[in-house]
């Protein structure tokens, strides 16, 4: 299966008249072996990863192409290349804009050091296990709950975004781990290239729904 097709799939369905609002991974990357931490935001997607996101773009303009297509990043380097390499395959400049960092995205990590010291010690599946959980200090990770609901309020609330756009922004795993687990209750253990949660959102209530090869979920929440 291609990269991206379970986010297409709900794109093929959400309806036409509304706001949809997509918070997907970065395309492919080359391996983090021997980088830094602290450089690991001015890691690039490989060429691999070009090509998959311009074809992701194309896809989203099969299945939406009455849409007006909006493409956000967190600050990353991966991410940015990857909303740029989506609008290149979407093609029509004049109904798609990359607004940069916005809506503002950040990382749910506090103290990087703390992090790693952490990952070292647990593994990276161990460590992602215990923050769901709810074990790690805040002055370390932001709490899983409130990060999600700081996510899901800064992509709901985001004025850009009206009736019948489509708002794909570019973020990570880490992003994605806590809302899936928030959200849906449910711990996965990867988040593919170009995979994550779809929103569909009227005045009142946003459908999410999240898919993967092993998982389909869908759950409504009230907009207050």
């Amino acid at each position: 299966m291609k990269a991206g097709a379970y986010v297409l799939d709900l794109l093929d369905e959400a309806p036409l008249n509304e706001k949809t609002i997509v918070l997907i991974r970065h395309s492919k990357r080359d391996s983090f072996g021997g980088i830094p931490d602290h450089l690991r935001d001015t890691i690039g997607i490989n060429p691999e990863g070009v090509q998959m996101a311009r074809e992701f773009g194309k896809s989203i303009r099969q299945v939406a192409p009455k849409k007006q297509l909006l493409l956000g990043h967190t600050v990353a380097k991966r991410c940015e290349m990857t909303a740029c390499s989506i609008q290149e395959g979407f093609s029509s400049l004049n109904q798609t804009r990359v607004l940069g960092c916005e809506p503002e995205i950040k990382s749910p990590v506090v103290n990087l050091n703390n992090l790693v010291k952490l990952r070292n010690e647990f593994g990276w599946q161990g460590l992602i296990q215990q923050w769901l959980r709810s074990e790690l200090p805040e002055d370390t990770i932001w709490n899983p709950r409130k990060y999600t609901d700081e996510v899901l309020g800064k992509l709901l609330k985001y004025p850009a975004v009206q009736p019948g756009d489509l708002l794909v922004v570019v973020a990570h795993d880490i992003t994605l781990f806590p809302l899936v687990f928030t959200i849906f209750g449910k711990h996965v253990k990867a988040i593919e290239f170009l995979n994550g949660i779809v929103l569909s959102v009227n005045s009142d209530n946003a459908e999410i729904q999240f898919k993967n090869a092993e998982y389909s979920f869908k759950t409504e929440r009230r907009i207050s």
